[in-house]
């Protein structure tokens, strides 16, 4: 099916391949399932959404021709990513150690959307997406906002999987040691994400 020169089911197989592929955005909902439930993760989820959306729709209508101009803004997106993605990571297991009340919250819309912007992997995924699938000839603005609805619909699916899963093996680490390897282990797999990051 094609409409506005956009081949809908191509396009949405392959964000769906980009969304449910692991990464940061995957690691963090899984944990987030894991502590917090589903419901309470059901900001983060929409927060991917609508900022991997939004970041992609810029791109189609003309924003990647920043990087074009700024090649360091790059760098500095990948280091700003780098940088959140250790915080977190820090930020889970150091909680209890810092404070003895101090609790970890799931990240709310706002922070999950914010995040897309300085997120690797989710700029490889826009900016392959609006490369491939923006159609030559057709209404910028009409073709954007019909990428838009793609993708945002593709993510709420994809992201509602993970923290699914985080769900799901939340009974096998009802015992709090057992929770603690999972949360150091997750936060062992962020500070590597963010090595790979800044050093590819």
């Amino acid at each position: 099916m094609t409409i506005l020169g956009i081949p809908y089911i191509a396009l949405a197989l392959y964000y769906w391949t980009m969304s449910v592929t692991p990464g940061p955005n995957n690691v963090m909902l899984t944990m987030s399932g894991v502590n917090f439930g589903f419901n309470r993760t059901g900001p983060h989820i929409l927060g991917i959404a609508i900022g991997c959306a939004v970041q992609t729709f810029l791109l189609c209508i003309g924003f990647g021709v920043l990087f074009e101009y700024f090649p360091a803004l790059q760098t500095i997106l990948k280091w700003a990513g780098a940088a959140y993605l250790i915080y977190l990571a820090m930020k889970l297991v150091g909680a209890k150690v810092a404070n003895a009340e101090a609790k970890p919250k799931p990240l709310t819309m706002s922070e999950a959307a914010f995040f897309q912007f300085i997120n690797p992997k989710a700029w490889v995924k826009a900016t392959t997406t609006a490369s491939i699938f923006m159609p030559v000839g057709t209404s910028i603005l009409a073709s954007g906002l019909a990428i838009f609805t793609v993708c945002t619909a593709v993510n709420v699916v994809s992201s509602s999987l993970w923290a699914g899963f985080g769900v799901g093996i939340r009974k096998l680490l009802s015992t709090p040691v057992y929770l603690k390897v999972f949360n150091y282990s997750m936060a062992a797999l962020l500070i590597g994400t963010a090595a790979y990051v800044v050093l590819v």
